[in-house]
């Protein structure tokens, strides 16, 4: 699926306990792509058959193909799930507001049913598990739509600049979401050894909230299967900030973003981030 030009949406709400929670739902509403991609669609060694792409155009996560050719779609914006046809056009949607996890995953497989889709293997089971939330003892889906759609701009933020720093990465992989943790990523082979192994990586993307950062946050990561000397004085980035020693990778909080006022500013921050620290970072992995 294509899209038209998109550019950074301005971030402005502070990251309160509403934000949060509208997160978490989307997290969790997000699995039924997941599902799908898990029961329906062949195993892939690295799982890549549960991701999705996030298309700020549409405000969609987008799941991959069904063996039919259909696909799974979540309106980020109004947490409304959709069936897609081989065209990408939506042939039926489902709407999540008001209803539990078990009212959606059963209207769900009725409908994947109805559209042909051999559904003898879709359970609502998962690999790994996510956060707990009220939604997993029954709450329905109630996040307010303004919560919603701020989540979404990160999305759709991320997707923009990630997007254009991938470009001019040697083999990035594209930038997707991953249900489990629920980040905008990518990641890069950076060097193999004599074998042929993979001997050196880097990571970029948004994560959501974990033990490390209370808020979402755009990070910039490495791993090296040989000790690499000065990481601990490495020069800091233009924005954001390096975790190391506990941490092999830097972040920048959404706050740190936010603080700007201007569109312009707010992408800067985020372009500044990964243009210093991917400088900072490809000096480092080169080092003899």
């Amino acid at each position: 699926m294509g899209e038209t030009e998109y550019q950074w949406e301005h971030q402005s709400l502070p990251f309160d306990e509403k934000m949060k929670d509208a997160l978490e739902q989307q997290h969790h509403a997000a699995q039924f792509l997941a599902l799908a991609g898990h029961h329906l669609i062949p195993q892939k060694p690295d799982d890549s058959n549960t991701n999705m792409e996030y298309f700020p155009n549409k405000k969609m996560l987008i799941g991959n193909p069904l063996p039919n050719g259909l696909k799974l779609a979540l309106k980020l914006t109004d947490l409304q799930l959709f069936i897609l046809d081989k065209l990408d056009n939506p042939i039926q949607s489902i709407s999540l507001k008001g209803k539990t996890k078990k009212m959606v995953f059963n209207e769900l497989l009725t409908s994947l049913q109805s559209h042909a889709v051999e559904v003898g293997n879709f359970t609502d089971s998962l690999h790994y598990e996510i956060p707990q939330h009220a939604l997993n003892d029954g709450a329905v889906f109630s996040a307010e739509d303004k919560y919603l759609a701020e989540n979404a701009i990160y999305r759709s933020n991320a997707k923009l600049v990630l997007s254009k720093i991938v470009s001019k990465l040697k083999n990035a992989e594209a930038v997707k979401i991953w249900p489990h943790h629920f980040d905008t990523g990518s990641f890069v082979s950076f060097a193999h050894n004599e074998k042929g192994e993979l001997s050196q990586t880097i990571g970029l993307g948004l994560a959501i909230p974990d033990s490390m950062i209370s808020e979402p946050y755009y990070y910039l990561s490495y791993w090296s299967a040989d000790k690499l000397a000065n990481v601990d004085s490495l020069p800091s980035p233009v924005t954001g900030k390096w975790l190391m020693p506990k941490w092999t990778g830097g972040v920048l909080p959404i706050s740190d973003i936010n603080s700007k006022c201007a569109e312009q500013e707010q992408e800067k921050t985020v372009s500044s981030f990964y243009d210093s620290g991917i400088e900072i970072i490809t000096k480092l992995l080169k080092q003899d």
